[in-house]
């Protein structure tokens, strides 16, 4: 039996994660409601999956790093970001799931994350140049600035723009502006 910590700040969701994991088949051993309860809990009970909210006090993806190894993580969250889900796996993580999803995807992805597998989403792929561009949007440059910087045209940094915004499902330059600067 798969044995499992739910680590969320709202007990209703903990509550029903708890109630689909266990339909399921899985031993919930421990809830908490926030990260330092949470990774106390982990230390305790070395369950086989934690699934983490990552927006909640305390919670950072520094900590993921201070998991024991043998305890997989599952985050699962409202922000479905894929380039969220890729900061997540480089800080140790082995799965990203939205809240979103369903039960029957919860509780698949917690029977593939206990057996040593990792769940993330498709990631955009992102040149080289896009990673550049994002990085000059987030500190605030405006295109032709970024232009003048990376040697390129005007219109080209703007074709790279609507590109990103493309790849990243954001409708706007401002909303795309804003997103990289929380990154």
């Amino acid at each position: 039996m798969t044995r499992v910590v739910i680590v969320d700040d709202h007990a209703l969701v903990r509550d029903g994660l708890g109630r689909i994991l266990s339909r399921y088949g899985c031993e919930v051993v421990g809830q908490a409601a926030d990260a330092r309860e949470g990774l106390a809990l982990i230390n305790e009970l070395r369950p086989d999956v934690v699934l983490w909210d990552l927006i909640m006090p305390g919670a950072s993806l520094e900590l993921l790093r201070s998991f024991p190894k043998e305890v997989r993580a599952l985050i699962l969250t409202a922000v479905d970001d894929p380039l969220l889900a890729c900061e997540v796996a480089r800080a140790g993580a082995h799965g990203f799931l939205p809240k979103t999803s369903t039960p029957e995807q919860l509780a698949e992805a917690t029977f593939r994350v206990a057996a040593g597998e990792t769940v993330f989403p498709s990631l955009p792929e992102l040149t080289e140049r896009e990673q550049q561009i994002l990085e000059h949007l987030a500190s605030g440059r405006t295109n032709t600035e970024m232009a003048a910087v990376l040697n390129l045209s005007v219109k080209t940094v703007e074709h790279h723009v609507e590109r990103l915004k493309t790849k990243l499902g954001k409708e706007s330059a401002a909303e795309l502006r804003a997103w990289a600067a929380r990154r």
